[in-house]
């Protein structure tokens, strides 16, 4: 994990701070007094005030008459300008479809719609379609758009701007950034690994800086995130979490190895299935399996040990405090999850216990877009608070 640097405090710093906070807490209450805003952040009125007063003379912030109906003066209260604004989440990872939400600035949901790709073109033409068709949607809304919350299915170099990615033809290629700024032109744009949002989402612990999670989804990819103190471990250019990426020997001989996804992924499943000539489909197996059905436990015995040997090894390797397991199958993940816990069972030592928790994961897509909603918020509350003068 990356050692973090003593910020060195300055006058302007501070005030960037102090700007963020302020904001911070207009977007939590919807509107709120100047004296509120001193109280809340501890700091002066005077604070408040040069704050305040450079923040509405940009335009971010309007200050107008409360609604009381007390006799006497009314307080003034503060609130987000009614241009700002709202912030889509669009997630690319699927080949078959594309989902995106739109908020408000307050998190209210607006739009939340899910377009098939066309099959007839290729992957960059249909999502360029479907991009125009959400920017046409976002047009039509009231107030401006101040940021995007972009889902990739792995890991994502924001130096060459391009997604390591092989199962969607011609993903790899694609410049992320550079599309959605020339289509939507903003420059608030956030190109997220899934795996790391989905972690974040997932991570409910009480004591953040005791504990830790690992996070492993297997759906038609194979990743993972390692979350310890709240800090999602990005290793040297963000390639930690890529264990889809790991090798595993099916014979012991070295020339006979494969990557983990190649093995376990609902794709390598459904190959499974395929050269075994069963009629079965994939949620068919995963239904049979549940069921206890021997011809489904015998097909899927070789994926759920492998599985289940990977998630060993990590564990080991990190010793989190809890191991969560996602697919966009529930199923499936239904199924790792039953089977490592009985795996762990027979392999328990017990001069070394094994104490983490394993359990499937809880939310949904819908969830780790919503709290990437935020992230997409902060960073522009970020931008507002390092420019406005």
């Amino acid at each position: 994990m990356t050692a973090r640097k003593k910020q060195i405090l300055t006058v302007k710093n501070i005030r960037n701070i102090n700007m963020e906070n302020i904001l911070q807490s207009v977007l939590r209450k919807g509107r709120a007094m100047r004296s509120d805003l001193a109280r809340e952040n501890n700091i002066s009125l005077m604070t408040v005030k040069h704050i305040v007063d450079a923040l509405i003379a940009e335009g971010i912030l309007i200050e107008k008459e409360s609604n009381g109906t007390d006799v006497g003066r009314k307080p003034k209260v503060l609130e987000i300008a009614g241009n700002y604004g709202n912030i889509l989440c669009i997630n690319l990872t699927s080949e078959h479809e594309i989902h995106f939400l739109i908020y408000d600035i307050f998190g209210e949901l607006l739009e939340n719609q899910t377009i098939p790709l066309a099959e007839t073109v290729s992957y960059k033409e249909g999502l360029m379609e479907i991009l125009r068709a959400v920017k046409q949607i976002m047009d039509k809304l009231p107030m401006e758009n101040v940021g995007i919350a972009v889902f990739v299915p792995s890991v994502y170099d924001e130096t060459a701007d391009l997604v390591n990615y092989d199962l969607i033809a011609g993903f790899k290629n694609l410049h992320m950034k550079a599309i959605f700024k020339e289509e939507f032109g903003t420059e608030n744009i956030l190109i997220l690994h899934d795996v790391v949002a989905a972690a974040k989402a997932e991570y409910d612990s009480p004591h953040p800086q005791m504990e830790s999670q690992f996070y492993f989804y297997c759906g038609y990819g194979v990743g993972g995130c390692f979350i310890q103190g709240e800090e999602a471990v990005a290793g040297t250019e963000n390639m930690a979490g890529e264990v889809g990426k790991m090798l595993v020997s099916m014979d012991g001989k070295e020339k006979d190895c494969k990557i983990v996804e190649d093995v376990i992924s609902i794709s390598a499943v459904k190959k499974i299935l395929k050269d075994e000539k069963t009629e079965k489909t994939f949620a068919e197996l995963l239904e049979a399996y549940l069921r206890g059905e021997e011809e489904a436990k015998e097909l899927l015995a070789p994926v759920l040990n492998t599985v289940s040997k990977v998630l060993y090894n990590i564990l080991w390797v990190y010793n989190p405090t809890k191991i969560v397991i996602d697919s966009c199958e529930s199923n499936y993940s239904k199924a790792l999850v039953s089977h490592f816990q009985n795996f762990m069972d027979v392999m328990e030592d017990d001069a070394i216990p094994i104490h983490a928790q394993v359990r499937q994961a809880k939310y949904d897509e819908y969830h780790s877009m919503k709290g990437c909603f935020h992230m997409v918020r902060n960073a522009w509350v970020e931008k507002i608070a390092s420019s406005v003068q």
